[in-house]
């Protein structure tokens, strides 16, 4: 109010000869930028008469001017009005002022005067029970109402075009500044302040919307009432109001607390009822695979009791047990298992009997929960005769008891693949047996490859073993690979891209192919046509060979490092190769243009793959995981754990039944 105060002095001791309208728009566009009391309505209204009166009889003291000011001054005093009388009372004050002479010194003493009272909260978002939410930023200081077609002057201030327009006929100054403003065309629209006033009334009109929606429809007419109480001066509210608005917010409460309780025991309700579901569904799984238990438990017993051994006061001689390492005898075992796998009830077993069981067991016990999962998956995979079931069980016996045959590895031979002792970098790469295994290769960084006899080595009583034939290339060696149709035939990749065909007893070359690029990884034969063999490289290329040609018959691009390259054993079309882009993708020679299917899961480079079977293949990897994968299924039916290997690769060999890492 102290702004508005030296604005209204100065303006009137300055410009004794300006108009009362001039006073009016100068005092309320002050009261816009600065705190005004909410009374300003009521004392305004209530001088505008007086100030009426006093331009009929002030004379040459600037009447007209003064009661604006003193409206600004005295607006101190307490009173209760609404938004809307403010700028009724003042359109009034400048209904009432007309021009005259300029102002005495009587104005100041009554700002010196007026600046002794106390000044209460701002207009609009500060008005005492205004209740309206206003932007003081889009205020129209003429009006002290939303901006309506926001013009602006050259001095930049933008005000509503009507108020602005009124303001300007009578006074050619800005209301804000007491800029001259020389032609009333001088007015420009202002469109980005018109844009936000938009959005501005926008959201005012979204939570009112919002508002008005969240009281229902049956209480809608009371909450209106409450709205309307709320809206009206607090000193002005009766105990019959309070009571009302107190009910109304007591049956809200009630109501909130209502629908909170039973939104609480909707959920509670659906998580019993889908627990239930999954319980019932767990008890029906479980009742099958117990019938299915007890099914299998009687048909082993009539088993148990076709093979149990004879007792030692039997008239039936008995033939002597054989030696514990021979593996007939493990088989045995299978059929020789009492009821409850305790053997308390039964006669006295040989001690071998007895330590090999013992030593069964804990395989057992320590991969429980592994071979129950195997158990159910054979037994419960689909519903079946009671042959089929017989083959059931009777391939999950075979898988167990290759589970529990074998307990360790013992070394049946050593062999030195460096030529020298003292040579400290001696790394085998590749370790290949023939199509009889009568003889196997072994290759490395030495750039050697040497063909032993199987027999002769494990045969020889000295660990100094020489072998059947040498042949030397020209890089470090990756990759050795036997042909399954000719025996003598073995194919090499090295580390300048190059595969070499050799003949493995005599060592000579019989092809040269180089048209990899980078570092060839692996290269193997395909076990159904022996002409055909593929070989992988760095440079993310898949090479077909033909053993007649001189050069590539096809190529895949594989967009990735290839690691690792293996036909199918029981197809001629169909390949998968290991890239480092951690993924195994699997082709059908007939369509090279996209893969059948890519196996996705392991986190690092797929160092080898191997078939497993036609329809299984086995993939290792630097993340030190083993995958099996269906090849017409995208994930992994099993992972194997064990190795600590984030660097090299190891090497990885299958038979079909057991699987080497």
């Amino acid at each position: 109010m102290s702004g508005s105060r030296q604005a209204g002095s100065g303006s009137a001791g300055t410009s004794p000869g300006s108009s009362a309208a001039s006073s009016v728009t100068s005092a309320s566009s002050s009261l816009s930028s600065s705190p005004s009391p909410p009374s300003v309505a009521a004392s305004a209204a209530a001088l505008g008469s007086s100030g009426a009166a006093q331009a009929a009889g002030s004379g040459g003291l600037g009447g007209p001017v003064r009661p604006v000011l003193v409206a600004a001054a005295v607006s101190g005093s307490g009173g209760a009005s609404g938004g809307g009388a403010v700028s009724a009372g003042l359109s009034r004050l400048s209904c009432a002022a007309r021009p005259s002479a300029g102002v005495g010194g009587s104005s100041s003493s009554l700002s010196s005067g007026s600046r002794k009272r106390p000044l209460l909260a701002p207009l609009c978002n500060g008005l005492i029970n205004s209740y309206e939410d206003k932007s003081n930023d889009f205020v129209c200081p003429i009006c002290f109402d939303m901006i309506e077609e926001a013009y602006m002057t050259k001095c930049g201030h933008s005000f509503c075009y009507k108020c602005i327009h009124q303001s300007l006929e009578d006074n050619n100054r800005c209301p804000k500044c007491n800029y001259v403003v020389d032609n009333i065309d001088h007015l420009y629209p202002n469109f980005l302040v018109n844009e936000l006033i938009l959005k501005q009334k926008q959201r005012f009109e979204e939570k009112r919307f919002k508002l008005d929606h969240s009281v229902s429809s049956t209480n809608g007419h009371r909450w209106q009432i409450f709205q309307d109480l709320l809206g009206t001066d607090q000193d002005n509210l009766d105990l019959a109001n309070v009571n009302l608005m107190l009910e109304l917010l007591v049956q809200k409460k009630k109501q909130l607390e209502a629908e909170s309780h039973a939104a609480q025991l909707q959920i509670l309700m659906e998580f019993l009822k889908v627990a239930r579901r999954n319980k019932r569904e767990q008890l029906e799984q479980i009742q099958k695979e117990l019938s299915v238990l007890e099914e299998d438990i009687k048909r082993v017993e009539e088993m148990s009791g076709l093979y149990s051994p004879v007792s030692e006061d039997s008239t039936v001689p008995q033939f002597e047990a054989p030696s514990p390492s021979h593996s007939s005898i493990i088989d045995s075992t299978e059929y020789s298992q009492p009821p409850g796998f305790s053997g308390s009830s039964q006669t006295k077993k040989q001690p071998w009997y007895n330590s090999t069981l013992a030593s069964r067991r804990k395989r057992l016990t320590a991969h429980f929960e592994d071979l129950e999962q195997c158990y159910f998956s054979t037994r419960m995979s689909r519903i079946s005769d009671d042959s089929r079931t017989a083959s059931q069980l009777d391939e999950f016996q075979e898988c167990l008891s290759k589970f529990t045959r074998y307990n360790s590895v013992r070394p049946l031979a050593t062999l030195s693949y460096a030529s020298d002792l003292y040579n400290g970098s001696s790394i085998v790469s590749s370790i290949e047996f023939d199509r009889d295994c009568d003889y196997f290769a072994i290759a490395g960084v030495t750039k050697k490859i040497k063909v032993y006899e199987y027999g002769t080595v494990i045969q020889d009583a000295v660990d100094i073993h020489y072998p059947e034939n040498e042949m030397t290339c020209n890089s470090k060696i990756s990759c050795i690979s036997w042909s399954s149709y000719h025996k003598n035939l073995l194919a090499s990749s090295d580390y300048e891209g190059t595969v070499i065909l050799w003949d493995g007893f005599t060592g000579q070359r019989s092809k040269v192919y180089q048209e990899h690029e980078k570092r060839c990884w692996s290269v193997d034969f395909n076990l159904m046509d022996p002409k055909l063999l593929a070989s992988g490289s760095d440079d993310a290329k898949v090479k077909l060979w033909s053993t007649n040609l001189d050069n590539s018959v096809a190529s895949i691009e594989a967009k990735a490092n290839v690691c690792c390259v293996k036909f199918s054993p029981s197809s001629r079309y169909h390949l998968a190769f290991g890239c480092a882009d951690h993924c195994v993708h699997y082709y059908d020679l007939r369509n090279t243009k996209q893969p059948i299917m890519v196996f996705k899961g392991h986190r690092k480079a797929v160092s080898y793959a191997k078939f497993v079977s036609g329809e299984e293949i086995v993939s290792a990897s630097t993340d030190s995981q083993l995958k099996l994968w269906n090849v017409g299924k995208p994930y992994c039916l099993r992972s194997f754990k064990g190795h600590i290997n984030e660097k090299n690769f190891v090497g990885l060999a299958s038979n079909g039944d057991y699987i080497a890492c």
